[in-house]
């Protein structure tokens, strides 16, 4: 007996893709055709839920899988796809754009292990100030250290708007 598929509801110009454990993926109505036909799944990745779903073997036997973003943008290979809100669900194609991985890591939101509350800014115990870091194509960069965490952010600010372009996220 064939599996059933979880229907994807559609309300306007959005359609609600069921997910596993209570998640809904939203994409735009012209994308049903690509993303139907499969139960799609919740796949977690450094603390973010993306909507992911199982693909036949390959030659080798291996049997692979494939994320909604990446499918809806047509897998484009040596690349990655970003969400420009960082809802890794949001897969409506006003949300996606092709990235390399340095403009995909510039738009990752601060992490929850941050002290200071500042992405890019860290607190330097030997002198208790605050050290601003910034990185692009896998190198880091020093922005200097300063007094207050907010003198940090901005000069991660004015870094990240000059390196990042419209990829840079500051929160």
């Amino acid at each position: 007996m064939p599996k059933k598929i979880r229907p994807i509801r559609i309300e306007g110009n959005i359609a609600y893709v069921p997910l596993t454990q209570g998640y809904e993926a939203i994409i735009d109505v012209t994308d049903v055709d690509i993303v139907s036909g499969v139960n799609w799944y919740v796949r977690r990745d450094g603390g973010q839920v993306y909507a992911g779903c199982n693909i036949p073997k390959n030659e080798s036997g291996k049997r692979g899988h494939i994320s909604m973003h990446r499918l809806i943008m047509g897998n484009p290979q040596q690349m990655e796809v970003d969400h420009r809100d960082a809802n890794g669900i949001n897969n409506r194609r006003g949300n996606l754009r092709v990235a390399s991985k340095s403009q995909n890591q510039a738009n990752r939101k601060t992490s929850k292990l941050n002290i200071s509350g500042f992405k890019g800014v860290s607190p330097y115990k030997r002198d208790g100030t605050w050290h601003a870091r910034i990185s692009k194509d896998g190198k880091r960069f020093c922005l200097g250290y300063y007094k207050t965490p907010e003198e940090a952010h901005l000069a991660y600010i004015n870094a990240s708007s000059e390196m990042h372009g419209s990829f840079g996220r500051t929160k």
